[in-house]
């Protein structure tokens, strides 16, 4: 039905766009103008409403330049003169209806216009470049009162430079369902993480609470084990490593928010598995930021009630007439808000960029360090009516921790050893160290033909040190009972006796080692016509990963925050382990990846647009699978110590001379079809169809899951820019042909599930401004995720809801704007409705909302101080259960395990920025 709608549409729109006639108007043709002495921005703005040229320019140009007055009859050419005298600013007609503005050095290319995008008169593209910080709004403003910045609302003329085969394309004039955030945004939510910042993007569900790492991202409705299988995470238009997630890995480990972030586009579907191989979702580009025309910079110290540290960085400044540095990082220490007794965050990073400007082009030279350890946040035991839930034993649901020093201290049982773990600490958690280095090369041959080249080198590991809970605690006399032990139970590091009538719960430390590195090559040759932006590209990856797991490693321990290790003799060792590793695994895998682009936007009239994309991806995988045995011939348990009495050592994972080889090759075609057609030049609409896939990765091929992930996308989609309203509303449907899915379960061993599945919505975002003082930003997702065909012993659950994805989410964000500007307080209010924690529906998680807000106030020209709190009403979401137990659950008892929201904190920040 909606394939018919779209097809319709299409027709429509092509037969009432074909009728119009293209502007014939040149620069020498007189016209009258009134545009009083005001900010040059302003002023732009003015003459883009007066004269119906598109004006494209970087924000930074236009702060403190004035425009003097212009009233008369001019043409065009004569307007703009008058208008740029005295500011050191030239113009440049990129066609007949888009002008460039630049400063006297040559324009980089990325921010010269190829074309004119769209002609509907009456818009002025801003190509965003805010500081490293956000300035204090009285300078955005021109220093007058408390009026919105001049900067567009909701970020409409915004130049967007993802999922588009033009460097002038507005988010406006986009035919995708986008969304942006620049750097004021990003520093008013405050994001605790690359998760977090994600969340304000419609219909993506994100799960956060793992804490600063290890996000999961369900985009559009499509199901997923957890990470970012289906969306693609870059910096600056390439990711950091060729594959989105894999077990034990994900992006956001090494995509981290700091100051040297200027803007981040997040596109869902549409055209993003058209310029990134398997983003089928979506993807979401953080761009850092560049040398200006001028020294800047920006320090800025946080702190929190949780015993949080953290110092930001970023310098930028030119180096003579052509060169140009940035530069920037972070360091933080904290207890986070679930204190595990020990120091659960620690690192950092720090990124450089070096560019240089030609007359045709320019060259970027960018690296990045980090090395940063982050607590795994786990689900945890609560009790009570899950909408209502509360701590086991009056513990603080906000704050519990499944992670303390004494679990730290039992280290790793002997079977870690034989994969290289034994050694590896609990504190250490998530521990990324990588390296990145590369480059960016952007050529104009002349006014049609031009080059862009990304190349990108990345060497590192990550350590992978957490608990990971198996069933919900019960007392310890029916624990003891079932194993046929006397409960004598002890607390191992004092000796006093533990009562038997208390809980207890048996969970594991696992740990994982991934080491990996990576070259890909993103070569695109792009040709201006006319009427047709073409895009031809080729992408080049050479990749590998070698990884090392130990997973089990149960410990007994008490129930409470910071638990306590315990003993029961005929069960647990030593150390408190009842079971040793259930699960060894060392693999070595390399991998090539070819992929094949083109992309064609035809601007057939000045109201439509079509564009055309398709992707060819080839990939081989190659690889070593050592895997553990629990037994040692057919029905016959490994015994370390050769005694059947002691259990902790009988039965475990051993990999021995256990040897497996994968060969594998996988290719895939892709193609999209969309349109924009703007009726108006406040009113357009968009659509997009888009067939693709996600080819088998590194954990597919060693499970057997040789069949690559079919997604069909489409969107059809309705804008509108008023002067006070903007709103974006999307329809969508993602559909999934027979998709293979993989939980790895308590005891290690994973297990494959294949569903069709169905999700139809819609996405409505935008900004309203009902006063000059008043922002009110909203987005909203209802949505239908549905499974269509289970395959196997679970095709019972074919019409059941997809887990852990929400019907209905919603958030709203006011911001007031006081103090003649320079002071802003704001709150968001989300909702979250309810989920499923697995396939058979059968644990409900209950809806819940969420409350933050937030005061920011600029002192002078270079001071702001920011006060945030989180989770103000101490709400116990509850955000997901245990998928290592609920996968075929038949429901919820007594106890459970979840991971709930974190509880009520609050941060605060000072900022100097300089000039």
């Amino acid at each position: 039905m909606l394939r018919a709608i779209i097809a319709s549409l299409l027709a429509v729109a092509s037969a009432g766009a074909l009728a119009q006639t293209n502007p014939t108007s040149t620069d020498q043709t007189r016209q009258e103008f009134n545009i009083a002495a005001q900010p040059l921005s302003q002023a732009l703005r003015e003459y883009a409403q007066q004269s119906g040229d598109q004006v494209v320019f970087y924000s930074e140009i236009g702060k403190g330049r004035e425009a003097p007055a212009l009233s008369g009859s001019y043409t065009r050419q004569e307007a703009l003169q008058r208008l740029l005298e005295n500011t050191g600013l030239k113009y440049r007609r990129v066609n007949a209806k888009t002008i460039a503005i630049s400063t006297d050095a040559p324009a980089r290319p990325e921010a010269s216009m190829q074309r004119t995008s769209m002609a509907a008169p009456m818009r002025l593209a801003q190509a965003t470049e805010p500081a490293p910080a956000p300035l204090p709004q009285t300078q955005e403003q021109g220093g007058g009162g408390e009026q919105a910045p001049a900067d567009s609302l909701f970020g409409v003329e915004e130049v967007i430079v993802t999922g588009t085969a033009v460097a002038e394309r507005t988010k406006f004039d986009s035919s995708v369902a986008i969304s942006t955030f620049n750097a004021e945004d990003i520093a008013q939510q405050a994001p605790s993480s690359s998760a977090d910042l994600i969340s304000a993007v419609p219909g993506f569900w994100v799960e956060s609470t793992a804490g600063t790492t290890q996000g999961n991202v369900f985009a559009r409705g499509i199901i997923q084990d957890g990470g970012y299988r289906y969306v693609g995470l870059m910096e600056d238009g390439i990711p950091i490593y060729p594959v989105f997630e894999l077990s034990f890995y994900n992006p956001d480990q090494f995509v981290r928010v700091d100051d040297t972030i200027e803007r981040v586009e997040a596109l869902r579907g549409g055209t993003a598995p058209i310029f990134t191989a398997g983003a089928v979702g979506g993807t979401v580009n953080f761009v850092t930021q560049t040398a200006k025309d001028s020294a800047r910079g920006s320090v800025k110290l946080g702190f929190s009630d949780y015993g949080m540290y953290r110092g930001d960085v970023a310098w930028s400044a030119p180096l003579g007439d052509d060169w140009g540095i940035a530069l920037g990082g972070y360091y933080r220490t904290s207890d986070g808000v679930r204190d595990p007794g020990y120091t659960a965050d620690e690192g950092g990073q720090f990124r450089v960029k070096l560019d240089r400007s030609f007359d045709n082009g320019s060259i970027e030279f960018f690296g990045k360090y980090i090395d940063d350890r982050s607590l795994f946040v786990v689900p945890i035991p609560l009790t009570g009516d899950p909408s209502d839930p509360r701590g086991v034993n009056g513990a603080d649901a906000g704050t519990y921790s499944l992670h303390s020093e004494d679990l730290a201290r039992a280290g790793l049982p002997v079977t870690a050893a034989e994969v290289g773990l034994r050694g590896s600490n609990l504190e250490d958690g998530i521990h990324p160290q990588l390296a990145t280095i590369g480059g960016k090369l952007n050529w104009q041959f002349n006014d049609t033909v031009s080059v862009t080249n990304l190349l990108r080198y990345t060497d590192g590991e990550v350590r992978f040190d957490g608990i990971f809970p198996g069933d919900p605690p019960e007392t310890g006399a029916v624990f003891a009972a079932d194993l046929g032990v006397a409960a004598n139970y002890t607390v191992l590091s004092t000796g006093a006796p533990y009562a038997a009538n208390q809980l207890v719960q048996n969970h594991g430390h696992w740990v994982v080692n991934k080491e990996f590195d990576a070259i890909q090559d993103d070569l695109r040759l792009n040709l201006n016509f006319d009427t047709h932006a073409v895009t031809f590209g080729l992408y080049v990856a050479d990749y590998s990963m070698q990884d090392a797991w130990s997973l089990g490693n149960s410990i007994l321990m008490d129930v409470s925050d910071q638990p306590r290790r315990l003993a029961l003799p005929g069960v647990t060792d030593a150390n408190g382990f009842t079971k040793y590793s259930t699960f060894n695994l060392l693999t070595d895998y390399d991998a090539m990846a070819y992929s094949l682009y083109a992309a064609d936007e035809w601007q057939v009239t000045d109201a439509l647009r079509f564009d055309f994309g398709v992707r060819y991806d080839t990939q081989d995988i190659e690889g070593t699978v050592r895997a553990g045995s629990q037994e040692v011939a057919p029905g016959v348990p490994t015994d370390l110590d050769g005694n059947p009495a002691t259990t902790y050592d009988r039965g475990v994972s051993l990999i021995g001379a256990n040897r497996s080889t994968v060969d594998e090759d996988f290719d895939n075609t892709g193609f999209s079809i969309g349109f924009n057609y703007e009726f108006t030049p406040r009113h357009g609409m968009f659509g997009h169809y888009t067939d693709s896939a996600k080819l088998p990765h590194f954990d597919d091929v060693r499970n057997g899951v040789l069949q690559k992930d079919q997604v069909t996308n489409i969107e059809l989609g309705y804008k509108a820019s008023l002067e006070t309203l903007v709103v974006f509303a999307t329809l969508f449907q993602t559909e999934f042909d027979n998709v293979p899915f993989q939980d790895i379960l308590a005891n290690g061993q994973t297990i494959v599930r294949r569903a069709e599945t169905r999700t139809r919505g819609v996405e409505l975002e935008g900004e309203f401004q009902p006063s000059d003082a008043l922002g009110i930003r909203f987005s909203i997702t209802q949505q239908d995720p549905t499974y269509e065909g289970f395959t196997g012993s679970a095709a019972g659950n074919t019409g059941n809801v997809i887990r852990r994805i929400p019907k209905t989410m919603a958030r709203i964000t006011p911001t007031y704007t006081f103090m003649d500007g320079a002071a802003r307080a704001y709150f968001t209010y989300t909702y979250a409705g309810k989920r499923f924690a697995n396939d058979e529906n059968s644990i409900e998680l209950p809806k819940y909302t969420k409350l933050d807000a937030g005061v920011m106030f600029d002192v002078g020209a270079n001071w702001t101080f920011q006060v945030t709190g989180d989770n103000l009403t101490d709400e116990i979401g509850l955000t997901e259960g245990n998928p290592r137990t609920d996968v075929g659950s038949g429901g919820i008892g007594n106890i459970y395990m979840v991971r709930p929201l974190f509880g009520r904190s609050f941060m605060g920040s000072v900022t100097y920025r300089w000039p």
